[in-house]
């Protein structure tokens, strides 16, 4: 175990799943009933089947029925009308009461948040998630004497180490597997498995930037981000899953209820899972750049990064980041600007060593003045 928090993957270990120890689990209400595992991952295909096979059933057998039947069927539904409402409030009172008795706070950011999901299931589901990734990438992983993997394995030792007094960080055996793809990409399992992708370090600058995508993505799991989403997916597909089947029952033909599926998918996409992803991500950048700063690295970094990256994003990405998972690199670069000044103090007050002032350029910024120096010279 590498700095007492990472251990590497031997080759044999590497086709095993990890077992993570859960200490003193944190509940800020009390005990929560367990949902079936199957509930989070499964969801969301079968409301759809559902709904499809529901009203498409109830449509066509309707279609069947003798007009008499069918006025025999309206008269008895508007006769026990007040049933059906009582029912439909009972559902309601139900999910209302499953939503109440699985909200918590975070003890991070304060959030009220909604998660049916346990540790235990979202370990569970980051240890499958981790055997599978790691048999696909069977060839390419880094081994643990490489260079590459030892400047990584530094930056995430020294944020885990920092961080050691969060029980989201101490109660989980941390792994790290670098994968060397030409891929800018790094992420964290809910288990505690890093994956650090090597084309990452082509596109930093220098390993501060580097921290601060690894701290961001350790913040994700920090949070319970991946719990939290899977709970509020289930719980919106079942939201929908009577209103979808009364579409399929009251639209008369296939061809247009697929179209009007997608399109009431669509806009619950962009009015609710969209904004709630991209809230998560400036979470993660906030949270985040704390870890870092009591790590001790150069947390001015962190918007240089995504300065850099905004350059290199489709124009109009900011006028089109309601239709993204994520906030467009511009926005994270102006919001970790103004978190900056109360991260430097965290740092501080962390005992690290001081800064160089003015904050050092980053290569873009230094090629920009370079650009300009060259055409007043021409001038």
């Amino acid at each position: 175990m590498i700095g007492g928090l990472i251990r590497s993957l031997s080759s044999s270990q590497r086709h095993k799943i990890l077992t993570i120890y859960q200490a003193n689990k944190f509940h800020t209400s009390g005990p929560r009933r367990k949902l079936p595992l199957i509930l989070f991952t499964l969801i969301k295909p079968l409301a759809k089947i559902t709904s499809y096979v529901l009203g498409r059933g109830t449509r066509k057998a309707w279609k069947k029925l003798p007009t008499t039947q069918q006025r025999t069927y309206l008269e008895m539904l508007n006769a026990n009308r007040g049933a059906f409402m009582c029912t439909g409030a009972f559902s309601l009172g139900g999910l209302y009461y499953l939503y109440e008795s699985h909200k918590q706070t975070c003890p991070i950011t304060g959030r009220q948040k909604f998660v049916a999901l346990t540790p235990d299931q979202a370990r569970r589901i980051g240890e499958a998630n981790f055997t599978e990734i790691v048999n696909d990438a069977q060839g390419i992983i880094v081994p643990e004497t490489d260079p590459v993997y030892t400047k990584i394995a530094k930056v995430a030792n020294g944020i885990l180490h920092a961080n050691s007094d969060l029980r989201q960080i101490y109660d989980k055996t941390w792994t790290l597997t670098v994968i060397d793809a030409p891929v800018m990409n790094a992420f964290v399992l809910p288990s505690g498995n890093i994956f650090v992708f090597t084309g990452l370090l082509e596109n930093c600058s220098n390993m501060d930037q580097v921290a601060a995508v690894l701290s961001h993505e350790i913040a994700h799991v920090v949070l319970g981000h991946v719990e939290e989403k899977l709970t509020r997916t289930s719980f919106l597909q079942m939201l929908l899953l009577v209103p979808m089947s009364l579409l399929w029952v009251l639209i008369p033909y296939d061809g247009i209820g697929f179209v009007t599926t997608w399109f009431f998918d669509s806009v619950a996409d962009i009015m609710l899972e969209l904004p709630f992803s991209r809230l998560m991500e400036v979470e993660a950048d906030e949270v985040g750049l704390v870890l870092a700063a009591k790590a001790c690295f150069d947390i001015r970094e962190a918007p240089k990064f995504w300065g850099r990256m905004a350059q290199e994003e489709e124009p109009l990405s900011e006028e089109l980041e309601f239709l993204s998972t994520h906030p467009a690199s511009q926005n994270r670069q102006d919001n970790l600007q103004e978190k900056m000044a109360s991260a430097l103090q965290i740092r501080q007050d962390c005992g690290c060593p001081p800064l160089d002032y003015p904050a050092p350029r980053s290569s873009v910024i230094i090629q920009n003045c370079q650009k300009a120096k060259a055409v007043l010279s021409n001038l």
